[in-house]
């Protein structure tokens, strides 16, 4: 009976092991008050003005477990030359806007200010979910971001087509984000938007070390070679990422501006397709990072985000 009951126990202990990345917290949706003007809102100038989400990474050391907000190079965050080059004219362009990543631009319920992240459509069976930072949804100070729009293809400082957010939905603990990514869910009428955009697949198990990744974002800076950083362009960087403990990381700083933006596995330009496997959370200079997608908690923010 002493050797049974022992057996149970080591059973019970290996299925918490490896259960180490399961949902920790609650998952907490919020509808955004989606207004006639939200799209009027965002003015090609009002684009060009939002800031890209930062935080310094010195503030907290991952304590909670909390992925930490994409930041700057530590010695600034670049506002001069940022602002010097945001004020081009937007340009106009016969680009095929209806690609499967984006721009995201929301408004700060906290301290009022405007802001953008990088935001991807992925495979769901509602057709309307989207994949970014938690950070860009959620702030640490428990205030839901409002106004949102996601513009797909956005290139060259125009948004071609815009694209309400409807709500969104994270793992809190403790009134603070946990992993640091999270689901919205488009406001569109006409359908599946993935059927309109193409969308990623996803993968919460690709193993340790993943060769041929491919990361995207909107950057203002960072060390992304034949990149502009303007925030206005997309940038991409290809190579391979690690894992190490309950993150992911590729050996770069992908810039302020990319926060949310996929880690795509085989990405293929052409047919816009690949699968996601992280999405950025926070740099720091020759290293970005991403939170281990938890299968549990990835699939129950899609769960959530659907109903909303």
């Amino acid at each position: 009976m002493n050797e049974n009951f022992i057996f149970y126990i080591l059973i019970v202990l290996t299925v918490i092991a490896n259960s180490k990345y399961t949902v920790a917290g609650s998952i907490v949706t919020k509808v955004f008050d989606i207004k006639d003007n939200t799209i009027a809102y965002w003015t090609p100038e009002k684009m060009r003005d939002a800031i890209p989400l930062t935080t310094n990474e010195s503030e907290n050391n991952n304590k909670t477990r909390n992925a930490i907000p994409l930041t700057t190079n530590k010695s600034g965050n670049n506002k001069t030359n940022y602002r010097t080059k945001r004020d081009r004219p937007v340009k106009k362009s016969n680009f095929n806007p209806y690609v499967p990543y984006g721009k995201l631009f929301f408004h700060n319920t906290g301290d009022g200010k405007d802001y953008f992240c990088t935001a991807s459509v992925i495979r769901t069976e509602n057709g309307n979910i989207g994949l970014t930072a938690a950070h860009c949804i959620y702030d640490q100070n428990n205030n839901w971001s409002s106004n949102m729009v996601f513009c797909p293809g956005f290139e060259n400082g125009e948004c071609p087509v815009s694209i309400p957010v409807k709500g969104g939905s994270v793992e809190v603990v403790n009134g603070k984000y946990y992993y640091d990514y999270g689901m919205i869910k488009f406001n569109y009428d006409q359908g599946k938007l993935q059927d309109k955009t193409g969308c990623f697949d996803w993968d919460t198990n690709p193993g340790e070390t993943v060769n041929d990744i491919t990361v995207i974002g909107y950057p203002i800076n960072g060390e992304i070679e034949n990149c502009k950083k303007d925030g206005s362009s997309l940038c991409q960087w290809s190579g391979s990422s690690f894992r190490s403990g309950s993150f992911r990381y590729v050996p770069i700083n992908t810039g302020s501006g990319s926060s949310g933006g996929p880690w795509i596995r085989t990405y293929d330009s052409k047919s816009q397709t690949g699968w996601v496997i992280g999405s950025t959370s926070a740099s720091s200079p020759g290293s970005t990072n991403s939170a281990i997608y938890s299968y549990d908690e990835f699939t129950k923010l899609i769960n959530e985000a659907s109903k909303l």
